[in-house]
């Protein structure tokens, strides 16, 4: 029940500051970043079946499959529910890892408005960051691959698999993370472990909210800024 609480005021308090002008610019970094990384993929293949429908005929008969129709077949399907789920899944870890990238000034803002007066911090070099980034998204593309998978070998749903996994290494990395820049590495992977059910639980909620468009490029930033409060509280917590 105390975990319920602590879980809950973090996500409320998370929310709270999303109108906060640092917060806002990471969300306008991450789109524009995003934006830069899908857009010319997209553009490629809107010209692309944009040019096949006109060079198709209207109709054209096939033996064994009959009378195939071709107007907007291909344009449409840019939009169809499939497309539109691809396009979320492939946004959806981009965005983490671009938060992932971002994740110190995002932090910092959360403290500087709810526990001033801290200690300096540790904080990760370019080529660091640059790494952090990349590896987290082919992570996440794994998981969204293996969710995919095991929704076509099995009949358990692609996005309950994406739930669970991708939660688990959203809070593993987001919350370690932000524990790194206040204690040991190895101190850090402790509280992780420590609270692994609390800190997971933020990961599943993070990682559902990733299954929404456009929702999905905000719940990054809502997770970072939980964890950092999961972290303090818990931590203070633990202390008394």
């Amino acid at each position: 029940m105390a975990s319920l609480r602590e879980v809950s005021l973090a996500l409320a308090l998370a929310l709270r500051q999303l109108t906060d002008r640092r917060l806002l610019g990471m969300l306008l970094l991450a789109l524009a970043i995003a934006a830069m990384a899908t857009g010319p993929f997209l553009l490629m293949f809107a010209l692309l079946f944009g040019f096949l429908d006109l060079i198709l005929p209207d109709s054209l008969t096939l033996p064994l499959l009959g009378r195939v129709d071709f107007p907007g077949m291909f344009s449409d399907g840019i939009f169809s529910g499939t497309a539109w789920l691809f396009w979320t899944y492939l946004i959806s870890p981009l965005a983490v890892a671009i938060i992932g990238a971002l994740l110190d000034p995002i932090v910092a803002a959360v403290e500087a408005r709810h526990y001033p007066n801290l200690p300096q911090v540790r904080h990760r070099g370019p080529l660091a960051t640059v790494g952090y980034a990349i590896r987290f998204l082919f992570l996440m593309l794994g998981i969204s691959l293996v969710a995919w998978i095991v929704a076509w070998l099995t009949p358990v749903p692609a996005s309950v698999v994406f739930v669970l996994a991708s939660g688990y290494l959203i809070s593993r990395e987001y919350f370690e993370t932000v524990a790194v820049r206040r204690v040991s590495d190895k101190n850090a992977k402790r509280a992780v472990h420590a609270h692994l059910p609390t800190v997971w639980l933020v990961g599943c909620l993070v990682a559902l909210a990733l299954n929404l468009p456009v929702v999905n490029l905000i719940a990054p930033i809502v997770g970072v800024a939980a964890f950092t409060h999961l972290f303090h509280r818990l931590r203070h917590s633990r202390a008394d």
